[in-house]
């Protein structure tokens, strides 16, 4: 019988480490607040919890956190994107819930563990590196974007390099994931389920070069691929996918690995590089036919809730910033820690399938990020879209509530948290048993208490946000702000349990 997560995570043996915080003296935004680094491994068992976790919610929540091991050799040009990945499984399983942080243990980091300080710079701002050992990786895997259950494994990635494989109960990391060979080089933090197949959609970017890859859900085998040319190395970190097309946007963000060579930003705005603004890059998933449309303007997409094929049209929703990166003219000086992320909003664009005509207009007035979906309408017409919202409420903090999005209604309901709990990460959607609609289901988020400087999982009703959750569930540690995760149902995840359990 497979393993059950809450009996295998073991009851901790000690006090809480509050304050295990690490406080470099620094007006970074990126190093203070909820974005601080926490240096611990923690775990424990049987969390306290206000209110009730339902009984139907059984599983795990695994988020990954920016989590810098070692004081950045430049903290005034540190960024959120550089922190080194720290995984956080939260198991919930009979209304409890256990709980285990652990290292991706990288081989760049573990040249940076045995020098006893950080070695790599930055390649957003740039900053000054130090001596490589023989043998170290020349780039910085820092596995920080995503994670979740593929292949009997918990994959965290990196759009720069290979994912990490971890055994899904003790979050120990067991190498590099090529996908059994099918992959070479990296691939992309963001991956689409297709609901038909179940396989994996998901691509690579390596300067101006998009490769695109399915993988098959029963051998995790590579079982289509196609590369094609954009002309310019646009930061390419998100995509879409309806029925019929893989979905790419050709923006003024770049990726400049030949500046990150040389310890400049490497995150560059260079609206010169694209004459006739944004376009939209559809690749036919069946025949791999590329076409072009235009949109226009210089703005960049920063995340996508879905996309799907109706009367004729295509139809994107996503959000849309006003500018991502540093000014290709002011590399000496790159945007600080405060002003880096003008806020986005939520967007639909639209191509007439029949004449490539694209359009776009704003949904929402409502500035947030991290859009979601229920992913089993992956491809498929949406009727809800959910996020966090960032109304700049306080200085030291990017998120501060949650919101869903009504496309029906064109509603936005926005819920900030509890007894003063604010940023809040990326929401999951997990559908109820036997779940009877869209949003019939919950949505799991971690948020930041500013009196104990912890962590806690709230558990909110889709269908009926409002302030007061379900359930709130006391972490011991905090989960420094990060950006993706992913919930992995209880059949799933014991059958990975026990598929490792030979190899531990």
């Amino acid at each position: 019988m497979p393993a059950n997560p809450m009996t295998v995570v073991p009851r901790g043996t000690g006090e809480s480490p509050v304050g295990a915080g690490a406080d470099w003296h620094t007006g970074n935004r990126f190093l203070n607040g909820p974005f601080a680094p926490w240096t611990e491994e923690n775990e424990a068992y049987d969390l306290e919890v206000d209110g009730e976790i339902p009984s139907d919610l059984a599983g795990a929540l695994f988020r990954v956190s920016s989590n810098p091991r070692f004081q950045p050799r430049n903290t005034d040009r540190y960024h959120w994107w550089e922190g080194d990945g720290m995984v956080c499984g939260v198991y919930l399983r009979e209304g409890k819930a256990a709980y285990r942080t652990r290292w991706v243990q990288t081989d760049s980091m573990k040249v940076e563990v045995e020098a006893g300080e950080a070695i790599y710079s930055g390649f957003v701002n740039g900053g000054t590196q130090g001596r490589l050992p023989k043998g170290a990786p020349r780039a910085k895997n820092v596995a920080n974007i995503n994670a979740g259950l593929f292949d009997d494994h918990l994959l965290v990635y990196f759009d720069g390099g290979l994912p990490h494989a971890l055994d899904p109960e003790t979050l120990r990391t067991l190498g590099t994931y090529d996908f059994h060979g099918g992959v070479d080089v990296l691939c992309t933090g963001h991956y689409k389920t297709d609901p038909d197949t179940g396989d994996m959609l998901f691509f690579a970017a390596v300067g101006p070069t998009i490769t695109w890859y399915r993988a098959d859900v029963k051998t995790a085998e590579i079982k289509d691929s196609h590369s094609f040319d954009i002309g310019v190395p646009v930061l390419m970190h998100d995509f879409a996918v309806s029925d019929t097309y893989a979905i790419f946007f050709v923006t003024p963000a770049q990726f400049r690995l030949d500046l990150v060579a040389q310890s400049r930003p490497g995150v560059v705005w260079d609206e010169s590089s694209l004459e006739h603004g944004v376009q939209i890059v559809l690749m036919n998933r069946h025949t791999h036919e590329i076409t072009w449309h235009e949109l226009g303007g210089h703005w960049a997409n920063t995340h996508f809730y879905n996309a799907y094929e109706q009367d004729g049209e295509l139809i994107v929703d996503g959000h849309r910033i006003s500018r991502l990166g540093s000014p290709v003219d002011r590399l000496s000086t790159p945007v600080g820690s405060h002003e880096w992320f003008p806020p986005a909003l939520p967007y639909r664009w639209r191509v007439d399938l029949a004449t490539g005509r694209a359009t776009e207009e704003m949904i929402s007035g409502v500035f947030g990020e991290f859009p979601k979906i229920n992913d089993a309408y992956t491809g498929r017409p949406h009727r809800y879209g959910y996020f966090v919202t960032t109304r700049s409420l306080a200085d030291d903090t990017m998120s501060d509530g949650l919101a869903r999005h009504d496309y029906l209604l064109d509603s936005t309901t926005v819920v900030e948290g509890p007894d003063g709990l604010t940023s809040p990460s990326e929401p999951v959607f997990v559908a109820r048993e036997n779940a009877r609609g869209e949003d019939d289901g919950y949505l799991l988020s971690l948020w930041w208490n500013r009196s104990t400087d912890l962590s806690e999982l709230l558990v909110h009703d889709a269908a009926d946000l409002r302030r007061t959750p379900l359930a709130r569930v006391k972490l011991p540690s905090r989960v420094p702000f990060g950006f993706h995760g992913s919930w992995a149902e209880h059949d799933v995840l014991d059958r990975a349990i026990a598929a490792k359990g030979d190899d531990r």
